[in-house]
């Protein structure tokens, strides 16, 4: 939860005089039990969206993340949310929400495909390829299209299509094509103007062109990275390659993918089984099917010769019927021992026989042994990657709902992107993108199903799985074959269109039950009645404003610089550096140990951690140990520090302003709640002012002053970093206490801000 409040007491829910809900966050207002102040309490931290704009909630984007990770949709997480009993979104929120997570999805997946585009150019380079007379590095990739729509009627609204690295193995550039936007169709069917929005509609051909019309875009983009896909492996069911041709301004060669050409020959075979019925010759079964798909895929993997490969598929059919004069020696099991050689996988070990059986399958088998053919086959590579990628996709998109009328599909094909080139990393990736903290259990889940994935891989790449993955195949074939013998034909195209009806129907009972719904009818209650609850309900206590002056330019001030190092950001942050600077230069830095650990995103950012060494815990900077002390003792050396601050100065009379950045928000209300009340009482005592810089530098850029103009035309940020690196063209070592209050002294002193009007 993240708090803005100034008491010091613990604050009870019981409190809680109002709710506002934004999405799944909430804004409680909760009123002191000792002081009657009420106090704000958000149930989630917040983050920017953009440059200007009030912060928007984590929760919500953490939402909509979620659903594009999971794959599903609005309805999906209502659904999911209303039967845990909470508040289901609307639909402006999640669209909102969406497309804040979608575009940086988009841009973590856009720039790891760069970064493996680059490790396939290395690659290449590494392996002696040379550039052509462009300059660009040529290598190949592996490429496929996948849809959205079940069924083979080919009318998909939308597709994607990418090039896969055959090295690494991830998407080194993708596309999407979309033949429907439905802002652009709802301003047609009303016959108004279309309103700006991101419209992904880029496709009006057929959804069978797609393939050819984003392998044209990739295979066109790629020269502006310095390289070319010379090559490509993919299925042979389209005439992408006869597009690419024609389209792209280099050769492309192709190689065929050996799994789609194995399933194509496999159905050839089934469509020659049920068409063709051959008398006096052996049954083209599905064991025989089996048998000649794993002969051909044998040949393929044995063969990296185009010739000895196209002889090899010369044999297959003669050696299935029992003429071995063209077999090698190396794997014809005959030519070893002729008087004791039988087939292992065709049916009872014998040869098929049967003159138009065999004619007919030399005649399939010849296709596949043309010298086109045989070239494609022989770098024996496949576009099983993209299939693996299409599956993810699948999982982000699924095919039985529809996301193509707006940017959502584009937004899950980017998740599939990201995860499959960074892996469940890419979750946490995108909340830090967003300003957010992934928190412990997002990144620990993402490194467990990264690590469940590459041990699959592993163990699915080992023989042994291999085979006993085939061995249970072909128990369940075996179990299926026999049970739809006995039971007879129970599912079949039409066969229940004339199925007799007339039977009697047995009348089942059915018991209803009953809903009893307990509550309190408003319309209802009397009086006296809304009078008791209107007492249950606290009293509301207006908030105090709070006590500011001006600045004075005939009082002489004497500014000194804080700032804090936490363990987290929120209501429960603990101190752990504590450093001051004078403006005569004196410092102040006292390191903590916390009671608790520093979280992980805090550590992320200033780099201290708490570690056991010789069994005691010990705060360290960067991994080295450094000196601490306990708060009470940093918490008087402070003050001691300010006092001698305010005995130093020349001027009588002189305000101290106790001075930070962002300090009102935070480092204020953690440093107060942190001590107790003495330590408030000596700066009451020693007339201790408190100061922000952060409205007045929001003020400068605001008002477009000139010295906070970065070269580009912008205004820097209204952070220290930004607005050290605008001033004195260099950066610092930030998210150091110490580090903060030097670079924070020296930007407020700068001649460049002095000089300027007083706001």
């Amino acid at each position: 939860m993240f708090f803005i409040t100034t008491c010091v007491g613990p604050l009870s829910l019981d409190n809680v005089m109002q709710e506002k809900r934004i999405g799944l966050a909430s804004c409680l207002y909760v009123e002191c039990h000792y002081c009657g102040r009420p106090n704000i309490i958000s149930t989630s931290d917040k983050h920017r969206t953009g440059k200007y704009g009030p912060l928007t909630y984590d929760i919500n984007s953490r939402v909509a993340l979620g659903a594009l990770h999971v794959g599903i949709g609005q309805t999906h997480v209502n659904n999911f949310l209303t039967s845990i009993n909470i508040p289901p979104l609307n639909n402006v929120t999640f669209k909102k929400k969406e497309r804040e997570v979608g575009r940086a999805i988009e841009s973590l997946a856009s720039t790891s495909c760069k970064e493996n585009l680059q490790k396939e150019k290395e690659n290449a380079i590494s392996n002696n390829i040379q550039a052509d007379s462009n300059g660009l590095i040529g290598f190949p990739v592996s490429y496929d299209m996948g849809w959205q729509k079940r069924g083979k009627g080919h009318n998909s609204l939308t597709g994607q299509g990418a090039a896969m690295g055959l090295t690494t193995g991830n998407v080194l550039a993708y596309s999407t094509r979309c033949k429907q936007c439905r802002i652009c169709d709802h301003a047609k069917k009303e016959g108004k103007s279309v309103r700006t929005h991101d419209c992904r509609k880029n496709h009006t051909g057929s959804s069978k062109s797609m393939e050819s019309s984003v392998a044209c875009e990739l295979w066109n983009d790629a020269p502006k990275d310095h390289v070319k896909f010379s090559t490509y492996v993919g299925d042979d069911d389209t005439t992408t390659l006869s597009h690419l041709t024609e389209n792209v301004p280099y050769g492309v060669e192709k190689w065929s993918d050996i799994i789609h050409a194995k399933r194509s020959l496999a159905t050839r075979l089934y469509n020659l089984s049920s068409s063709s019925k051959f008398q006096d010759s052996s049954v083209l079964s599905q064991k025989v099917i089996n048998y000649l798909t794993k002969c051909f895929s044998y040949c393929i993997a044995q063969n990296s010769n185009a010739d000895n490969l196209k002889l090899a598929l010369k044999c297959i059919v003669p050696h299935a019927f029992g003429e071995h004069q063209l077999c090698n020696d190396s794997w014809c099991g005959y030519k070893k021992d002729p008087s004791t050689y039988k087939h292992h996988s065709l049916p009872n070990g014998k040869d098929l026989h049967g003159a138009n059986l065999k004619q007919a399958l030399s005649r399939l088998f010849e296709e596949y042994a043309t010298d086109i053919v045989v070239k494609k086959l022989v770098p024996f590579a496949n576009s099983q990657r993209n299939e693996s990628f299409n599956n993810i996709v699948s999982s982000k998109n699924p095919k039985t709902h529809f996301y193509g009328g707006s940017e959502s599909n584009d937004y899950r094909v980017a998740c599939a992107v990201a995860q499959k080139n960074i892996g469940y990393l890419y979750v946490s990736r995108t909340l830090q993108a967003l300003g957010i903290d992934p928190g412990e259990n997002c990144i620990a889940h993402g490194i467990v199903m990264d690590k469940k994935h590459a041990s699959d891989m592993v163990r699915k790449s080992k023989k042994e799985f291999k085979v006993r993955r085939h061995q249970l195949q072909t128990q369940r074939l075996s179990k299926n074959t026999k049970r739809e013998a006995k039971e007879g034909q129970t599912y079949q195209t039409g066969i229940g269109l004339n199925l007799d009806t007339s039977g009697k129907k047995e009348n089942k009972k059915q018991t209803k039950g009953t809903l009893t719904v307990l509550g309190v009818d408003p319309s209802k209650i009397t009086m006296e009645e809304r009078l008791e609850f209107e007492k249950l309900v606290p009293r509301f206590t207006q908030r105090p404003t709070k006590l500011s002056q001006r600045f004075d330019s005939s009082v002489a001030y004497n500014f000194i610089f804080f700032d804090l190092e936490t363990t987290a950001t929120g209501r429960t942050a603990e101190i752990c550096q504590l450093s001051a600077k004078s403006q005569n230069g004196n410092a102040l830095s006292k390191y903590i140990l916390p009671a608790r650990d520093i979280s992980p995103g805090a550590s992320r950012v200033n780099d201290l951690t708490v570690q056991y060494i010789h069994g005691k815990r010990v705060l360290c900077k960067n991994a080295y140990p450094v000196n601490s002390v306990s708060l009470g003792d940093a918490l008087s050396s402070f003050v001691e520090f300010i006092r001698c601050c305010i005995n130093t100065v020349v001027v009588p009379n002189s305000k101290t302003i106790l001075l930070g950045h962002n300090s009102s928000t935070f480092d204020i209300p953690t440093l107060f709640r942190s001590s107790d009340n003495s330590f408030k009482d000596q700066l009451t005592e020693m007339n201790v002012y408190l100061g922000d810089t952060l409205p007045l530098t929001r003020s400068l850029i605001k008002n477009k002053h000139a010295s906070l103009k970065q070269e580009n035309g912008e205004f820097c940020k209204a952070n220290l970093c930004s607005l050290y690196e605008c001033l004195f063209k260099k950066e610092f070592a930030a998210h150091d206490a110490l580090e903060d209050v030097t670079a924070h002294g020296r930007f407020s002193w700068d001649q460049k801000l002095i000089s300027t009007p007083k706001h």
